[in-house]
């Protein structure tokens, strides 16, 4: 009989510091335009100061903006927001409430 190794766990999603799936690309992908931005000002001729405080400001915004969206719309993302929002704020009835409740008397003895 054959033997097949089994990799466990291939069909689940990406994560890495807690950033899981759609979110983690997000923050990847900030952090390449961040680093891309970043040479471009130095080429460009910006003071090295500048550059660097852009660079640091940058990766962190994209790492942390993220994380925030990650813990706030959970493991969906971005794909369960317009649900959420066609959702009615609140039901009209516009029947009395005496016709919704039939009340019978009681008798008592």
């Amino acid at each position: 009989m054959k033997k097949y190794t089994i990799y466990r766990g291939i069909d689940n999603e990406i994560e890495f510091k807690g950033l899981k799936g759609q979110f983690f690309y997000y923050a990847a992908i900030g952090a390449v335009i961040t680093i891309m931005l970043t040479l471009f000002f130095h080429i460009v001729g910006l003071p090295i100061i500048i550059s660097i405080v852009f660079l640091v400001g940058g990766l962190a915004t994209s790492f942390f903006v993220p994380q925030h969206y990650n813990k706030s719309h959970g493991k969906w993302g971005f794909s369960k927001l317009p649900v959420v929002t066609m959702q009615p704020k609140f039901i009209v009835r516009r029947k009395a409430a005496r016709n919704v409740v039939k009340l019978r008397a009681v008798k008592r003895n």
